[in-house]
């Protein structure tokens, strides 16, 4: 007796920008030579400094004392030469991340020193920033390198520390007008990897690239075997839904400043026109994050789609889509539901 033999389902890929999955891809083991070559790309040392071997290292620093904060980076790894580095991916902007990446460098920094130890032997310690949200208005610079330095003279106080921000956008605004290029900048090969997701064209470009880059090419079968693992797309959508969590959390504190602010405004008879922008803000704010969930498990969303979730101006309705989102099977079943939620 034969039977059908069932075809094993295809996935999409998940969201390479996801920080579980960036830390999977570029952390686990016998993934080294993927995270040395990206960093390699970022700090483009010369020749006889360049990385050759990293020891990923645990990236949770735990608290001296109760009362401190506990610092969770994506990935910590120790170079050859004895450099610290830490990468962190952010896609979404939750503000004061200038502090955060000076408090992430200085706990990983501090955390070298041992009783007995001589200060000469703490390590240049390197943080690196991946963002996917334009930070720094006021360059067109999409990746820039922060020191100390003497404030009127300029020279630096020491190599020992260095802060870096690669802000996605700006090289999708430069890609866009074709003056993002390999020769030029190394560091492209991985921006294509982390925004193919959402755009076809940049995923054959990386495609292209992939035939004649073995490490890329190892690099993009590994995010097509993480995609395809039950277990891995698990943890993935566990951590998107913990995502959704915090920021519903903090919309919920947004919306409180909203009614104190709408308290103050009816003594100054604003009550109604601050009532309009409370419901029009929070109907903005979960059509973004519903588009924000579906592009990250899905990828580029059509237009209609998009054009039924601007239909729906029932904060109730986006909020079961919201949550919808995020353990949906697939595009055309949202797109079906959304629909029937339109007036």
């Amino acid at each position: 007796m034969t039977g059908k033999v069932e075809k094993k389902k295809k996935y999409e890929r998940l969201n390479p920008k996801n920080d579980f999955l960036f830390k999977k891809l570029f952390s686990s083991p016998g993934n080294e030579d993927l995270l040395i070559d990206l960093l390699n790309t970022i700090l483009k040392p010369a020749a006889e400094k360049r990385i050759n071997q990293v020891t990923v290292l645990n990236p949770i620093k735990a608290r001296d004392h109760q009362k401190d904060k506990e610092a969770i980076m994506d990935i910590l790894a120790r170079a050859n030469d004895g450099t610290l580095m830490t990468i962190e991916i952010q896609v979404a902007d939750e503000h004061d991340m200038q502090k955060r990446a000076i408090y992430y460098w200085s706990v990983v920094f501090a955390s070298q020193m041992l009783i007995g130890m001589q200060y000469s032997e703490l390590q240049k310690t390197i943080s690196i920033n991946i963002l996917d949200y334009v930070f720094l208005k006021q360059t067109q610079k999409y990746h820039t390198v922060f020191h100390l330095r003497e404030e009127t003279e300029g020279f630096q106080l020491t190599d020992i520390e260095e802060i870096r921000f690669i802000e996605l956008p700006k090289m999708l605004a430069r890609w866009k007008r074709g003056q993002l290029e390999e020769e030029r900048d190394p560091l492209t090969k991985w921006f294509l990897l982390l925004e193919a997701n959402e755009d076809q064209e940049i995923t054959r470009e990386l495609e292209a690239k992939a035939m004649r880059d073995t490490v890329l090419r190892k690099a993009i079968r590994e995010w097509e075997r993480l995609s395809q693992d039950p277990r891995t797309r698990a943890q993935y959508l566990s951590r998107l839904k913990g995502k959704m969590d915090h920021l519903s959390a903090l919309k919920t504190a947004e919306s409180r400043g909203w009614a104190e602010g709408e308290r103050k405004g009816r003594i100054e008879g604003e009550r109604k026109g601050r009532i309009e922008g409370k419901i029009e803000g929070e109907l903005e704010t979960l059509r973004k994050g519903i588009i924000d969930i579906l592009s990250e498990r899905f990828g580029i969303l059509k237009t209609d789609l998009s054009n039924k979730l601007s239909a729906i101006d029932d904060p109730a309705v986006l909020r079961a889509l919201l949550k919808k989102s995020v353990t949906i099977a697939n595009l055309e079943e949202f797109s079906k539901i959304a629909g029937k939620n339109e007036p």
